[in-house]
């Protein structure tokens, strides 16, 4: 008898425990509301080149935004901002036009509502970016993922505008970037406004141009002083909705005489080769590029320096451009054909090609390299190495994305290299 009581009891309390249980979770999903819609207000104040902050500011939606680098806002009181952070490598430097992303968790703060159902771009506000996605993780917790609008900016000018010592007309900018700066690379566009002038008249224009030098020479016709202007300008679509241009930066006056003035060859204008022509000097025929001697002979199958800078004609006497390749040498000759020197970028690698302090003009260089007071190491197909290198049973490092060698220091904690930069075992 007092068993059974005993056990009417022990019923009677685990039903009580369950109906605790029951009243706890059902009961409230029953009751609460579902949260039909979110609006995030999001944000980001930064100038090209730089990185992403990285603290995000979580406020209601009453505070200044602007007087925050980065910010995640709402203005509900049933739910708000419990944390955000970046899903866009805060490390990298971001360029005009990108468009980071942002994670945003959302917390209810009002149990009358909960999270319920599906969210999307239809029932989610981004003001200030778009929604990518909406993931609810509890009743209580909504994850959403958005991309910022593109940063705004105005790119910097150039840091140098000068006229390249040895030659007349040769117009040169950004001669003092490190090309190996990731901050330069993303700050800047790559694409120029580049002006010429004699007096205070303009004499020529060459707009998005992709370099940072131009031969204005052929322009430079009548004797008097001049000087250039460039800008850095946007040139993709994005970067045209989101970039402005910089400021001009103004180069110092050259004075040309009579006697060392252009003759005009060489400008885009020529116009078309005819047969009999009897122009001399730069001619353009059917979009490709020919030199004609007074004598009527062109150059063909060779090189031809003219103010100081080589160019290349095959055996058709077409200036050539791109890679090529001379008595077992690999030149790059530029756009307007122009023989290039020093470092290019080619892919995703790195090439030098030489200086005359460097062996022969403009040929690609391959082995040990010294410039700038740094070491390099390029293989046999000219492209700069990095990282641990083995050569001759001897190890070297050269730093990742730099490429100069490594000396006097520890890599790695373990790896001490000494003033040869080859490891000290």
């Amino acid at each position: 008898m007092k068993a059974a009581i005993r056990g009417r009891r022990i019923m009677a309390a685990v039903l009580s425990c369950l109906m605790v249980l029951l009243a706890g979770q059902p009961a409230h999903a029953a009751t609460t509301r579902a949260l039909t819609g979110v609006t995030i207000r999001v944000g980001v104040a930064i100038n090209p080149g730089d990185t992403l902050p990285e603290i995000v500011t979580l406020e209601d939606d009453t505070i200044k935004t602007q007087d925050y680098p980065a910010y995640a806002v709402t203005n509900s009181d049933r739910y708000t901002i419990r944390y955000a952070e970046w899903v866009t490598s805060d490390e990298r430097y971001i360029s005009i036009g990108d468009q980071p992303r942002m994670r945003v968790y959302l917390e209810i703060t009002d149990s009358d509502y909960s999270f319920r159902g599906s969210y999307s771009s239809g029932n989610v506000t981004i003001r200030g970016g778009k929604l990518v996605s909406a993931r609810r993780a509890s009743n209580d917790e909504l994850e959403v993922v958005v991309t910022l609008n593109g940063i705004k900016g105005q790119y910097p000018p150039p840091v140098s505008a000068e006229w390249r010592d040895g030659s007349y007309g040769r117009a040169v900018w950004n001669q003092d970037y490190d090309l190996y700066d990731d901050y330069i690379s993303a700050a800047i566009s790559g694409y120029y406004d580049v002006y010429l002038y004699r007096g205070g008249a303009l004499v020529h224009k060459v707009e998005d141009y992709h370099g940072t030098s131009y031969n204005f020479y052929p322009y430079m016709t009548r004797k008097g002083s001049y000087f250039f202007r460039v800008r850095t300008v946007p040139h993709t679509e994005q970067q045209k909705q989101y970039g402005t241009k910089s400021e001009w930066l103004e180069s110092d006056e050259i004075y040309l005489d009579a006697e060392d003035v252009s003759d005009g060859s060489g400008r885009t204008n020529v116009g078309e080769v005819v047969a009999g022509t009897t122009q001399t000097g730069w001619i353009q025929s059917d979009g490709t590029w020919y030199f004609r001697y007074p004598n009527g002979q062109y150059q063909t199958n060779g090189w031809l320096q003219l103010n100081g800078i080589w160019y290349l004609f095959d055996s058709g006497g077409r200036m050539l451009t791109g890679w090529q390749q001379w008595k077992g040498a690999w030149y790059y000759m530029q756009s307007n054909g122009a023989m290039q020197t020093g470092w290019i970028k080619a892919g995703d690698k790195w090439y030098y090609l030489n200086t005359t302090a460097d062996g022969v003009e403009g040929a690609m260089h391959t082995g040990w390299l010294t410039t700038g007071g740094k070491t390099y190491l390029l293989d046999s197909s000219g492209a700069m190495l990095e990282g641990w290198q083995e050569i001759d049973k001897k190890f070297y490092y050269f730093y990742p994305g730099y490429g100069y060698m490594a000396t006097n220091t520890t890599i790695d904690t373990y790896f001490r290299v000494g003033a040869d930069g080859a490891w000290i075992q």
